[in-house]
């Protein structure tokens, strides 16, 4: 089964290495027994792509009831829950947090002078970002579940809304990387999402076209 946290981390290969995984060829692997089951689960990191699989010790057959996602049953859920113990320490001990959103905030700060705000206490992860003279929304960034753009995929991503000529819009998305708004105007506002292997200039353009679009609208 595919995981999909390599979106958002960097792999850190020295530690990768001496928390047990082995190099072969260009990917990553590690065999670990899940402790408190009858199960050993491998790991595969492969570029942006992490493979999960579970297999049974005493036979070395895969474990194919792991792999079915609405599979809720008891057993297979305490699994999965063992499975994700053991991939939250390997994002402590081996991965590193992509600085996407960290890289594109800094943007907005050098170029604009943007203080990010937090306006809302119920979700402190979700930054407006506003233009210097009218005091209006140029930007959004926040965190939402993948599902939430038709993505089936378990988790959480980095999103910005920015907002674009309608005709714009219609031209860039392609629902890999750019996607109609999340959860605002959708003939006028895009959501980026903010991956790895995002085209870091082009998004700092579209920004810039934000930010001036907003500016010279007239109130």
């Amino acid at each position: 089964m595919l995981y999909p946290i390599l979106e958002q981390y960097n792999v850190n290969r020295e530690k990768a290495l001496a928390y047990g995984f082995v190099a072969l060829a260009d990917t990553l692997c590690l065999q670990k027994a899940l402790e408190g089951t009858e199960f050993y689960v491998k790991l595969t990191i492969a570029g942006k792509r992490l493979e999960v699989n579970v297999f049974d010790s005493d036979t070395d057959e895969e474990y194919l009831p792991f792999n079915v996602p609405d599979n809720i049953s008891g057993y297979v859920t305490g699994v999965r829950e063992k499975v994700e113990e053991l991939l939250e320490e390997l994002k402590e001990q081996c991965l590193v947090k992509s600085n996407v959103k960290l890289q594109l905030l800094a943007y907005c700060s050098q170029t604009f002078g943007t203080v990010p705000e937090a306006p809302w206490a119920d979700t402190p992860y979700a930054f407006t970002l506003k233009t210097a003279r009218k005091n209006k929304w140029y930007a959004l960034l926040t965190t939402i579940p993948y599902k939430s753009l038709g993505i089936e995929q378990a988790g959480r991503v980095d999103i910005m809304n920015i907002k674009l000529p309608p005709e714009k819009i219609t031209q860039l998305v392609d629902r890999v990387s750019f996607y109609p708004a999340y959860h605002m105007n959708k003939k006028h506002w895009l959501t980026v999402l903010l991956k790895k292997d995002l085209d870091m200039a082009l998004v700092q353009e579209l920004i810039a076209e934000s930010y001036s679009l907003v500016e010279k609208r007239k109130a």
